[in-house]
């Protein structure tokens, strides 16, 4: 099983469950079985919270407002193009939220742009907003870390697996950015990286320098650990045993059955979920 858009890798679940002192285990009887829990568990807090803490690149449409402001209804880390209904770019404006993610885009007091519609004369989902999407309390700050930069220059937009030079410290599970371009890692063997696809979560396909950047995404720390949690939790009920300490009274004796959520991973969606 690949991990897409996972909140935490294969190898932070392994360092996670590790007691301190010890080393992580090297079985990988049960890594897909793990790797299907820590997916389901990244889903699970995109669907309760109502958001989403991976980045990606869309353009999402607006209908033509009556003031100056365009509200979102979904989460802004970065523009990356804003367009009118006649395609022209809009360049005077503003983000409103202390931080990213953003709610809003407000053309700025002295810009001179006036709303268009398209060729049709239509006013609905005729504004642009190519950008990345998700949420992030600290985008700017730590939601990229380089881990490395490529040791071959990519040539092509077809071609999967890309070398990377010696002392990187990408792993499996990572979401990459090299220039604009987005990757889900599939697999990483010595300097060799393969991810799921080119071009993934809606990002283009393009060909990249040698000695270019690469930067991993960060996850949120309570998404992370959130994931974490939700996958072990389901995990060792496999085996009867509990993260959650709630009681249940069988034939053989007192088995302790973890709820469903732990506390904390259930604490960290609510706080996430937007206001309306």
């Amino acid at each position: 099983m690949t991990l897409i858009n996972s909140y935490a890798t294969l190898a932070d679940y392994k360092a996670y469950v590790t007691a301190r002192g010890q080393v992580a285990g090297t079985d990988t009887t049960d890594d897909g079985v793990i790797q299907d829990l820590l997916n389901s568990a990244s889903r699970f807090i995109d669907i309760e919270s109502g958001r989403k803490f991976y980045p990606r690149i869309e353009e999402q449409m607006f209908d033509i407002p009556e003031g100056s402001q365009i509200y979102l209804d979904d989460d802004l880390l970065e523009v990356l193009t804003f367009s009118n209904g006649d395609d022209t770019a809009i360049t005077a404006y503003i983000l409103l939220g202390k931080h990213s993610p953003y709610w809003c885009i407000q053309l700025r007091d002295y810009s001179t742009i006036s709303w268009q519609t398209n060729s049709d004369g239509s006013y609905q989902q005729v504004i642009g907003v190519l950008g990345v999407w998700g949420y992030h309390d600290q985008y700017s700050q730590r939601a990229w870390l380089q881990v490395g930069t490529l040791g071959a220059a990519i040539t092509d937009t077809t071609t999967l697996a890309f070398t990377m030079t010696g002392g990187h410290t990408v792993v499996a599970g990572n979401i990459l950015k090299i220039g604009s371009e987005l990757y889900n890692v599939e697999t990483v063997a010595t300097n060799t990286i393969t991810p799921s696809r080119r071009g993934d979560n809606g990002s283009t396909a393009a060909t990249h320098l040698i000695s270019t950047a690469v930067y991993a995404w960060q996850p949120m720390e309570g998404a992370r650990m959130a994931c974490l949690e939700i996958a072990n939790s389901a995990y060792k009920r496999r085996f009867g045993q509990s993260t959650g300490e709630s009681a249940t009274i069988t034939g053989a004796g007192v088995v302790l059955t973890p709820r469903d959520i732990p506390a904390t991973a259930q604490s960290f969606i609510n706080s996430m979920r937007p206001l309306v």
